[in-house]
């Protein structure tokens, strides 16, 4: 029989596993849930990084995949063989330097319904991470091992009739901003990096290096006093801006759907800078960071 000074370890983390269950299920079916875009921006959004390939036809050279899965980077049930929701959209970059280390990647290929791993080599990202709106910088983590996301940012905007929502950036290398801070449209604020408290995250970032880039609106304001906040492991992120109080919109259709909009007379008044949501040729490296995960 187990001594009771043995005995308590194990009551304890049966009641932290019992406990964390509990909490998944208590957290808001809606962070599984794209919002609908149902108000309108005052600005056109600049884009969150220098790669325009979001506006080609099918975002090709936009969004991060691997050898298995052509939607690894996309927004909605494209991880784990469709199994699970991926909230914002992964891009990749257009300016990164080659490097002579490979890293080890485990893959699943749901074709074939094997499990098999390969050598990478290591690319790291030299692109810039711009604001997509005005807005004020609600949480800047500058503690990579703080979360799965790494360094991250998420900043508030508001849409033309009041209603906030949020921007996020994540896997940063380095955060430029300090939370409180207000900034502008198309503003320089972090770069990109290949950051996550997860060591197989970091595998992958370092083999397909990207910025998560995530929109959505806030669930619950008091979600912070709620008991699910304070049973959250990791602990609590940012209060009501926890990433699991976050309801998104997909991030690929809310930048389509405002660069498509004529803008507005009262935008066109304040001066706003939209010179970073025009569409540009793909740059040569975009193209081969893309075909080098197809083959």
């Amino acid at each position: 029989m187990l001594s009771a000074k043995f005995y308590f370890p194990f009551i304890f983390l049966g009641f932290l596993s019992f406990a964390a269950a509990g909490v998944e299920n208590h957290l808001s079916d809606q962070i599984h849930v794209f919002a609908d875009i149902d108000s309108e921006l005052l600005q056109i959004p600049a884009l969150p990084t220098p790669n325009k390939n979001v506006y080609q036809d099918d975002e090709l050279g936009f969004a991060a995949r691997t050898r298995t899965n052509d939607e690894y980077g996309h927004p909605g049930w494209t991880r784990g063989n469709g199994s699970r929701f991926h909230k914002g959209v992964d891009i990749i970059p257009v300016s990164y330097e080659k490097t002579d280390q490979t890293v080890r990647i485990d893959y699943y290929d749901p074709k074939t319904g094997r499990n098999f791993s390969m050598r990478e080599p290591v690319l790291v990202p030299k692109d810039e991470v711009f604001a997509v709106l005005n807005g004020t910088v609600v949480v800047a983590n500058y503690n990579e091992q703080r979360s799965g996301y790494g360094r991250y940012i998420m900043i508030q905007h508001l849409f033309s009739d009041g209603k906030p929502f949020i921007s996020m950036y994540a896997h940063l290398k380095q955060v430029d901003v300090h939370e409180g801070d207000s900034v502008r449209c198309g503003e320089h604020i972090a770069w990109m990096g290949q950051t996550s408290s997860n060591a197989g995250g970091r595998d992958y970032l370092r083999a397909i290096p990207h910025c998560h880039f995530e929109i959505g609106r806030c669930i619950n304001s008091n979600f912070a006093n709620t008991m699910v906040a304070k049973l959250l492991f990791p602990r609590m992120l940012g209060g009501k801006y926890d990433p699991r109080n976050i309801q998104p919109y997909n991030p690929i259709e809310f930048l389509k759907h405002f660069h498509a909009q004529t803008r507005s007379p009262v935008a066109a008044d304040k001066g706003e800078d939209s010179s970073l949501s025009h569409e540009e040729t793909p740059s040569e490296q975009s193209g081969d960071l893309l075909m080098s995960k197809r083959k």
